[in-house]
C-alpha cells in the first residue's frame, strides 16, 4: 500500500512542473531529445540521449546514448546503446541496454524480454527481475523476486527474497535477509557459493521505514524543486563556487542552532519559538541534500543538462538516485550523506542571504 501511495505522490510532484493542461512537449538539442508533460512518448530513433520527465512516460524507440527518466510511471522498451537511469513510482522495463541500468522506484519489473549488457543497480519497494543481466546485479528492496538470468554475482539486501525455479546465476549469491524470509527454489541454478549475511530477526520494520524515508526524500525534493527551481539551481551553483564557505555555514548551523533552541526553550515565553525553530531545523536538515543532488545530477549530465524547471528536476532525479545508491554502502555511504547534508544546508542558507541582500539594496 505504501508503495502505491509513494508512486502517486511522486507522479503528482513531477506533474507540478509541467505546463498548464498537462501539455506534452518534445524538443531536440543537437542529437538529444527531451520530452516532458503528463504522458510524453518517444518512439523514434535518437542519435544521442533521451531525457523524459512527467507523469506517465513511454519509450519504445532506439537511443544512441543514455535513457534518463523521472516520472510517476515508466515503460522503457526499445533499444538503448548507452545506460538507463530511471526513477519513478512504477517502472516496467523491456528494453535491451548495452551498458548499466540504474533504477529506483516503488514497483520495479525487469521483464523477461529485457537484456542488460553490464551491471544492474535496482532499489525499490518491490523488485522483480525476470530478464537477463550480463554482469553483476545489486538489489535493495522490500520484496525481491529473481527469476531471470545473471551472468555475474548477485548481491541482495531485502526484507524478503524469492529465487524462482527458472533463475540462473553464473556467479555467487550473497544476501542480507531476515531469517526465514529467503526462499530459494531447488530448481534454481546457482553456480557460485550462496552466502547468507547477518540480518536482523523478525519482520524488518526498520527496512520498510528506510524505504519510505528514501522515497520521501525523492518526493519532497521533487516538490521543492518544482516549486522553487531557480532557487535550488542557484544554491547548487553556490555549492560549486563556494564549497568551503558552504561547509562552514552548514556545520555552524547544525552545531549552534540546537544549543540556541535549548536555551530559548528554558524560558516559558520562548518555548513556542523554540518548538517552531526545531521544526524548521529538522525540515532544513531533511531537504539539505537537494542542492548537492542537483549539482551532482548536473555534473553527470554535463553538456546535456537542461536549464529551467524541468531541467533542474531532471538534475535532481539523477543526482538523487546516485546519493541513495551511495547511501547503502556500509560506512562510506552514511559519511558521504552527512557531508552532502552539511554542504547542501550551507549552500541553501548562503542563497537565502544573497536574496536578502538583493532585496535590501
Amino acid at each position: 500500500m505504501h508503495v502505491r501511495l509513494l508512486g502517486l505522490m511522486l507522479m503528482g510532484s513531477i506533474l507540478a512542473c509541467d505546463r498548464p493542461g498537462g501539455q506534452n512537449t518534445v524538443t531536440r538539442h543537437g542529437e538529444d531529445v527531451l520530452a516532458s508533460g503528463s504522458a510524453p512518448q518517444v518512439e523514434d530513433s535518437v542519435l544521442g540521449d533521451v531525457i523524459l520527465a512527467g507523469g506517465d512516460l513511454h519509450f519504445s524507440g532506439a537511443a544512441g546514448g543514455d535513457y534518463l527518466g523521472a516520472g510517476g510511471s515508466q515503460t522503457i522498451g526499445g533499444r538503448v546503446h548507452g545506460a538507463i537511469r530511471a526513477i519513478g513510482g512504477e517502472i516496467h522495463m523491456t528494453a535491451s541496454v548495452d551498458r548499466n541500468a540504474t533504477i529506483a522506484g516503488g514497483d520495479i519489473e525487469v521483464d523477461r524480454a529485457a537484456v542488460i549488457g553490464r551491471n544492474a543497480y535496482l532499489a525499490g519497494g518491490t523488485v522483480r527481475i525476470d530478464g537477463t543481466v550480463h554482469e553483476g546485479l545489486l538489489v535493495s528492496g522490500g520484496t525481491v523476486v529473481l527469476n531471470g538470468t545473471v551472468d555475474g554475482d548477485v548481491e541482495v539486501m531485502a526484507g524478503e527474497l524469492h529465487v524462482g525455479p527458472t533463475a540462473t546465476i553464473a556467479g555467487k549469491l550473497r544476501y542480507r535477509v531476515p531469517k526465514g524470509e529467503a526462499h530459494i527454489d531447488p530448481a534454481a541454478h546457482i553456480s557460485g557459493a550462496v552466502t547468507a549475511l547477518p540480518a536482523p530477526t523478525g519482520r524488518p520494520v526498520w527496512y520498510i521505514i528506510g524505504i519510505i524515508w528514501m522515497f520521501g526524500f525523492l518526493v519532497a525534493g521533487a516538490v521543492v524543486v518544482a516549486l522553487i527551481p531557480r532557487f535550488m539551481a542557484d544554491a547548487a551553483e553556490l555549492l560549486r563556487e563556494r564549497p568551503g564557505r558552504s561547509a562552514l555555514v552548514g556545520l555552524g548551523w547544525i552545531i549552534l542552532l540546537p544549543i540556541a533552541i535549548v536555551v530559548v526553550a528554558c524560558t516559558i515565553i520562548g518555548l513556542p519559538l523554540a518548538l517552531l525553530t526545531a521544526v524548521v531545523y529538522g525540515t532544513l536538515m531533511y531537504i539539505g541534500r537537494i542542492a548537492p543532488a542537483v549539482w551532482l545530477g548536473k555534473r553527470i549530465l554535463g553538456t546535456r543538462a537542461r536549464v529551467g524547471r524541468v531541467g533542474t528536476l531532471a538534475n535532481f532525479g539523477i543526482g538523487g538516485i546516485v546519493l541513495l545508491l551511495i547511501r547503502i554502502i556500509p560506512v562510506l555511504g552514511p559519511l558521504v550523506i552527512c557531508v552532502a547534508t552539511v554542504l547542501g544546508l550551507g549552500a541553501l542558507l548562503l542563497r537565502v542571504r544573497v536574496l536578502h541582500e538583493q532585496q535590501s539594496m
